[in-house]
């Protein structure tokens, strides 16, 4: 079998969340990724050599595995988790192996974590230029669709909540970044706060 790696990428766009795939020539697919829709190029934060073709989806698997609500959408290879909390999954699995020489850490985590510091606000729609009114929709179920009632706030059900709370109410889960599970328009609520609320962060 031909070498290749599961890399962990980041991007200054997806706050707290990485890209975990796997290929050939890392560096070739962080630059066919960074030509794509997002304003920032990618970062390779760790590689792991395996002689395996895309064992990346083994690890996908064990992760949805500990925590099925991780991952952004079923059948992408992005994950709610930090890069380190990424990386740490990758050491446990060298070091169960006896692998640790194949795990490379490309990203000074002193960077990474001043990066993360510099905290952005929660969504803002009228900063987004999202009006009052606008429907948003559910990545995962295009039938779930709530309307914009305020900056931060949504009507669901007939009630006025949270995206966050919308998406914790569906999945059954506490916390969670409900702007990454919706749309407007047919965009990604964060790109779209990427390109006007969030552009200086």
């Amino acid at each position: 079998m031909s070498k290749g790696y599961i890399y962990i990428m980041t991007n200054p766009c997806l706050k707290n969340m990485v890209k975990i795939g796997y290929a050939a020539d890392v560096e070739a697919r962080r630059k066919q990724l960074s030509t794509t829709a997002l304003p920032y190029e990618y970062e390779v934060y760790a590689t792991y050599e395996t002689s395996g073709n895309l064992e990346d989806k083994k690890l996908h698997r064990l992760i949805d595995n500990l925590n099925p609500d991780l991952r952004v959408s079923k059948n992408r290879e992005f994950f709610v988790m930090k890069p380190k909390e990424a990386y740490e999954l990758l050491e446990a699995i060298a070091i169960i192996s006896g692998s640790q020489d194949k795990l490379t850490l490309l990203v000074d985590d002193k960077q990474t974590t001043h990066q993360q510091n510099k905290k952005r606000p929660s969504i803002n729609f009228e900063e987004c230029g999202i009006p009052v009114g606008a429907k948003l929709v559910y990545t995962e179920d295009p039938t779930v669709v709530v309307t914009v009632e305020g900056p931060r706030k949504v009507i669901y059900n007939d009630e006025i909540t949270s995206l966050s709370a919308v998406v914790s109410g569906i999945k059954g889960v506490k916390a969670i970044a409900g702007p990454h599970y919706f749309t407007y328009n047919g965009r990604p609520i964060t790109d779209i706060a990427n390109e006007t609320q969030w552009k200086d962060y």
